[in-house]
């Protein structure tokens, strides 16, 4: 349809031919007016889009309490209702220390809503071991460089032999994870 008046802000020919199309697309009796049953459907097709289709929405992986680690707003950040970051409801301020409890590729699951990750940075924090063996040792500093986690395994072998390492993040809670899975005592 070639438009001769654009944005006006008047309900002329324009207008009309476009409720018309409207009208005759979604089944509505076509009259060119913007009645009680075009109003309605146009109401659910904007509700459609701001209430997306879940299996649309990227997959959210569930950290849950035992895994769930904190992070730091860098600025005053938006929270979203949905997990593709979409239909913002309330703002966290710059430097709000908060939890995370799941992640999508680009957003973290905070209590009520989502953030996105490049807004928040993770609070690092150092884990410490026991009873740790020169075996066990070894198998942690592998499982280190298989991961890629940057961070440094101190190890003290005075007494009870045990180690020190900080991580933030997701690698914060792969080394968690081994631990449990290993059955290693540790405290945070």
């Amino acid at each position: 349809m070639i438009r001769r008046f654009g944005i006006d802000g008047q309900y002329g020919s324009e207008t009309v031919a476009a409720v018309k199309a409207f009208q005759e697309k979604y089944g509505l009796t076509s009259t060119g007016k913007a009645d009680e049953k075009t109003l309605a459907k146009m109401m659910e097709l904007l509700k459609g889009v701001s209430n997306p289709i879940e299996e649309s929405l990227p997959k959210v992986t569930s950290l849950g309490d035992k895994y769930s680690f904190q992070v730091k707003a860098k600025k005053d950040i938006g929270v979203y209702k949905y997990a593709n970051v979409t239909e913002n409801f309330r703002t966290i301020k710059k430097g709000t220390v908060f939890s995370v409890y799941g992640y999508t590729n680009a957003a973290w699951a905070v209590p009520g809503g989502f953030v996105q990750m490049k807004d928040v940075e993770p609070i690092p924090v150092t884990i410490k071991t026991g009873g740790l063996s020169k075996d066990m040792e070894t198998e942690f500093r592998a499982f280190l460089k298989n991961e890629g986690i940057d961070s440094e395994l101190n190890v003290h072998a005075i007494g009870n032999p045990s180690a020190e390492l900080t991580a933030a993040g997701l690698d914060f809670v792969k080394v968690k994870q081994f631990l449990d899975k290993k059955g290693w005592y540790y405290k945070q």
